[in-house]
């Protein structure tokens, strides 16, 4: 009978420094200075006199703001203009990506192909604008200076009208937007000098409700089309919108009661009653899941309606129980909820998507939870060149607190052109979510769920999908409302299955496994299927079963590392490989995450850290050479454009599954990590930049070698499986077992979880038996120990378990 082993923890006991030697040359240059001088002299004498024209009340400082753009050969940090524009007297106060075709490209393969690459939000005076001019103009400009300006591809005013996004509304009448200025700390004078500007021209700035992240702050802004237009005049004013609606709890297909389908609610309490998670939505509105459940109800948000509770109950249901299935037990609930009514009957109008952001921040800033779900959010496909205020905040938020966030990316995926994900969904430090027509073995993107890409960093979004209803197989989920099973199809019950599998994982083992290791372990075991795009389905189908993400298939190991990089520190994790000659082909499937500080200023170096990965399959036989694993390749498959190699280093998930069809090119093999800080972010240099966590999951498979992971065991003694929790649900027996002393085995739902006992079992008779997790030994004894309590003469009987394959055990006495 196959073994089943668990997840292996204590990779970060074997991670290691290491010194990386790379090379250099000389950086062939498109542009000779004198090219920059004729392409740039003219715009920069244009932008002169733009911001002469400006009247004082809309630059503050006397300030205007213009687009500096970088030749896409100069995008690494050691190009970044830092020199260029303190030396003139500039400053950047963000980035987007631009799309160009260069004038001139350092390959002929790549003469009037488009080009990915950043383009400089930058802020200066009169004066230090002149000093840029006389620097173009002047032939003894110094030679560094020189070579920084051949970096340049353009430089140009921005017009007042490009920084709308979307159609400006064609009537007299009063509209909400939604602004984004160029304001960050200790900017307040900016923000202010807005307001005055708004109320010269009869507009209202709302700044009670302002919210800043980063470079950026957010405001609501009352106005005219007439007014709005003047607004845009406003130098620090980076980009603003109509306010967008808020996606609700309104499913795109009608709610079906489902009497026939039998539920009764659990009568036991949660797994893990230590740990909360925070569910944002429309309230619960009943008490029939106070056991676990807890409703907390904001001021604004006392007054309901009935479309908002059902939806709210029913993304707590799909978190507490699952999916109901016919013939199949209620799932239990893992952990504890609180449950946030942050959407009153007004929400999705105006400044209210303001009021239910602050009401999420104002909870998560707490610190006090690890898993949230949101199946809500702004109504708008996600932009290229912006950072909305909902994906900045929750971002910089879950970096701050270590929190695993999953977001539902939105149902209007068959809005031809509106059909691309909607904010947060494009988070770095969540798992956006989008949803699949089938939880069988044929399963595809579900028509209304939003499609990616995401922005780069983020490029693959959706992260996954799970199941959430179709028009064949609606989505079952109990209603307490109704009092009955549902069937509902949408995101909003695809995010929260996906939170319930990790925080199965997180209550089933008593492992210490961080929101980053959990994130990396449900994209890393994430179902696959090569026909499906990647933009439509990210790294897979999520699994259901928290169970599968703690064992390893046969054949095979799965190890997790969690650690940490300092600035400037190099880190190698090796692949445990056994001491023996492995036949045939070997697998390595590995995945590896960090929680990256986000500045939203700089769209398109969104994130302030990330990760060069080195692989050396040879490093065991002292060969140090290097080969692709984690390549741009095979991360994106094929792009509509050319991707920037710069950015790919920038990615937050990294992940890949690769066959060596000779195990004889394995030998020791490293993963080589190198922390990269941006020295472009607010202009931070990169010795400065915060540590980084990270979590790498590999999965090191041998056809033929059933025993590959007590091999591997055996020879990284430091390597342990991860204990699970002891919970007793009905059934127990006691088992010693080759890896531990003595274990106590116990079932709930459809598995049997294993938790180490060392206590003595005296009067053992040792008969032996095959089962799941390992190769068990069943004890029939006169001591058996629940929850640390000796409980004597325990009568019993043989039952059959209800498992894949049915074991002997213990039924309790009534009582015990």
């Amino acid at each position: 009978m196959a073994t089943r082993n668990l997840l292996l923890s204590g990779g970060e006991n074997l991670v290691s420094s290491a010194e990386i030697r790379r090379g250099s040359g000389l950086k062939n240059r498109p542009y000779s200075f004198a090219d920059a001088r004729q392409a740039l002299l003219s715009p920069v004498r244009h932008i002169e006199e733009q911001l002469s024209s400006v009247p004082a009340e809309a630059k503050p400082r006397g300030e205007g703001v213009f687009e500096l753009t970088l030749h896409p050969a100069f995008l690494a940090r050691s190009y970044y203009p830092t020199d260029l524009l303190r030396s003139i007297g500039l400053r950047d106060v963000g980035s987007k990506e631009k799309v160009i075709v260069p004038r001139k490209v350092t390959e002929p393969r790549l003469t009037g192909k488009e080009h990915s690459t950043a383009s400089l939000f930058v802020a200066g005076n009169a004066t230090s604008i002149a000093r840029f001019r006389e620097y173009l103009s002047n032939t003894g400009t110094s030679l560094p200076i020189q070579m920084k300006i051949a970096t340049i591809e353009s430089v140009n005013w921005i017009d007042p009208l490009a920084k709308f996004k979307g159609d400006v509304p064609n009537d007299d009448a009063q509209h909400s937007f939604e602004v984004a200025l160029h304001a960050g700390a200790d900017e307040d004078d900016i923000v202010i000098a807005f307001q005055r500007l708004a109320r010269s021209h009869h507009a209202s700035v709302d700044l009670t409700r302002r919210i800043r992240t980063g470079g950026l702050t957010f405001v609501p802004v009352t106005a005219t089309a007439l007014q709005m237009n003047a607004l845009l005049n406003f130098t620090f004013l980076r980009v603003a919108r109509a306010m967008p609606s808020l996606r609700m709890a309104e499913p795109i297909a009608i709610r079906q009661t489902l009497p026939s389908v039998p539920f009764s609610l659990p009568k036991t309490p949660a797994v893990n009653q230590s740990e909360r998670v925070a569910i944002f939505d429309g309230g619960l509105g009943t008490n029939d899941l106070a056991s676990w459940a807890t409703e907390h109800v904001f001021e604004a948000t006392s007054d309901t309606v009935g479309t908002l509770l059902m939806h709210g109950s029913e993304v707590t249901s799909t978190f507490l129980f699952g999916r109901t299935v016919v013939g199949q037990p209620i799932g239990l609930p893992y952990m504890n909820v609180d449950h946030y009514r942050v959407l009153g009957p007004h929400c999705g109008h105006d400044p209210d998507l303001f009021d239910v952001l602050l009401r999420i921040k104002s909870v998560l800033e707490t610190g006090n939870y690890q898993f949230a779900n949101l199946s809500l959010g702004p109504r708008m496909p996600i932009e290229d060149d912006e950072v909305h205020a909902w994906t900045a905040t929750l971002d910089q938020l879950c970096a701050n607190f270590g929190i695993l966030a999953t977001v539902a990316v939105g149902n209007d995926g068959e809005a031809e052109g509106a059909d691309r994900i909607q904010p947060p969904g494009d988070m770095v430090n969540a798992l956006a979510i989008g949803a699949c027509d089938s939880p069988g073995a044929k399963w595809k993107r579900a028509p209304y769920s939003c499609i990616g890409p995401g922005r780069s960093p983020g490029y693959v979004k959706p992260d996954g999908l799970a199941f959430g209803g179709s028009i064949d197989e609606l989505f079952n989920v109990f209603n307490p409302i109704l009092q009955s099973v549902v069937g509902v199809q949408g995101t909003s019950y695809a995010a929260p299955l996906t939170l319930r599998t990790a925080a199965g994982v997180a209550a089933t083992t008593t492992h210490d496994l961080s929101s980053i290791a959990l994130k990396a372990l449900l994209i890393h075991h994430a179902d696959t299927n090569s026909r499906l795009p990647r933009g439509e389905v990210g790294w897979g189908r999520f699994k259901e079963d928290c169970i599968e993400l703690l064992e390893c298939s046969a054949e095979s190991a799965t190890i997790v590392f969690k650690s940490s990089l300092a600035k400037g520190e190099y880190r190698r994790c090796p692949i445990p490989f056994p001491d023996i000659v492995l036949p045939g082909k070997v697998r390595i499937k590995a995945t590896f995450c960090i929680n990256a500080y986000t500045d939203p200023e700089h769209a398109i170096n969104y994130t302030r850290s990330g990760v060069g990965i080195t692989f050396r399959p040879l490093h065991g036989v002292g060969e140090d050479k290097s080969s692709d694993f984690f390549g741009i390749n095979s991360q994106y498959r094929n792009s509509e454009r050319e991707l920037r190699d710069a950015a790919h280093k920038w990615e937050t998930v990294l992940h890949r599954d690769r066959t060596f069809t000779d195990s004889t090119g394995l030998a020791g093999p490293v993963f080589d990590i190198e922390y990269h800080a941006r020295a472009a972010s607010k202009s931070i240099p990169s010795k400065s930049a915060p540590d980084v966590t990270f979590a790498l999951v590999i999965t090191l498979h041998a056809p033929g070698v059933p025993n590959l992971y007590d091999l591997i065991r055996q020879k990284y003694p430091v390597l342990t499986p991860v204990p699970l929790r002891a919970t007793i649900r009905g059934y127990i027996v006691c088992v010693i077992s080759n890896a531990y002393p003595y274990s106590t085995a116990v079932q709930f739902g459809n598995h049997l979880n294993v938790v180490q006992d060392d206590r003595n079992l005296p009067n053992i008779r040792i008969n032996k038996i095959g089962f799941g997790y390992l190769n068990l030994l069943l004890h029939f004894g006169r001591w058996l120990y629940l929850n640390g309590r000796p409980v004597l003469n325990l009568s019993y009987q043989v039952v059959s378990l209800n498992l894949p394959n049915s074991a002997l055990g213990l039924r309790l006495p009534a009582g015990s």
